[in-house]
Formats: C-alpha cells, sequence, structure tokens
C-alpha cells in the first residue's frame, strides 16, 4: 500500500474505487479537485449527488483502490455534499484555491493593495484621464 503523505498528483486516477479501512465500498472518483477528491453521483452509493472527501483521509491506495483511514459508514458525516461545497465557496473566498480553482480576483486587503473597481490610475494627479486639464479647452 502507497502512504498518504507520498502520494503524488496524479496517482489518484478517475474511475478509481473508493474503500472505507473496513474494505466497505464508499465511492467512485470522480476527479481530484485540489485539496479534496470529487466522487461521482452516478455510484449507487452517492444518492445521485457529487460528494468530496479530504485528501487528508485518505490512507493510501491499494491495489488499484483509494483506501481511507476511516470506516465507510464513519467517512459518510466526514464528507461534503454539493449543496455544502457550494455555500463554502460561496463563503470562503480561499476555498476555490483549495479546491483548485482559480480565484476571481483579489479579495480583502489583497484587493485594495491592487486597485479596486473605479479607482484612479497611478500618475493621474487627480485629473480624469479622458479629459483636458482644467482651463484648456484647446483652443489656440
Amino acid at each position: 500500500m502507497v502512504n498518504a503523505a507520498k502520494i503524488q498528483q496524479g496517482e489518484i486516477q478517475d474511475h478509481m474505487p473508493v474503500v472505507g479501512s473496513d474494505g466497505q465500498p464508499f465511492g467512485v472518483v470522480d476527479s481530484v479537485r485540489g485539496e479534496y477528491i470529487k466522487l461521482t453521483r452516478t455510484d449507487p452509493l452517492s444518492g445521485g449527488e457529487h460528494r468530496y472527501i479530504p485528501l487528508t483521509t485518505v490512507a493510501g491506495l491499494d491495489g488499484g483502490m483509494v483506501r481511507l483511514s476511516m470506516p465507510a459508514e464513519q467517512m459518510k458525516q466526514a464528507c461534503l455534499g454539493e449543496t455544502e461545497m457550494q455555500q463554502i465557496l460561496s463563503l470562503d473566498p480561499d476555498a476555490k484555491t483549495r479546491l483548485g480553482e482559480e480565484q476571481d480576483g483579489p479579495h480583502g486587503s489583497r484587493a485594495k493593495a491592487q486597485g479596486g473597481k473605479g479607482e484612479r490610475e497611478h500618475g493621474t494627479e487627480g485629473k480624469s484621464p479622458d479629459r483636458a486639464p482644467f482651463g484648456f479647452n484647446g483652443i489656440a
């Protein structure tokens, strides 16, 4: 069995079966998304929705299967459903990064440091960039 700490990116393949530490089936890998494994929703155990399990719950890879560090029944409480994942994504600006997605731009203090919407460009010294300086009407 491969140690979970040594699992390299790409070792967990799509459509690999996922089993609990008790050997009971838990689901099938749809994809690895950042710090989570997304399980297929077509698997009979899924209840018709994608479930997400943290990579930290993977004990290792064993014979083409992903083996979890807890029994399948206990894992049901540790996984996240699609609705829960959407709530996390909407409330936590850094959640997309943990899910392997790109941010839609800087948030919070980082946004201010990079200039928010509607702020002037550097070097305009209070002038609107699309207007002539005060008092200049372009007539010679």
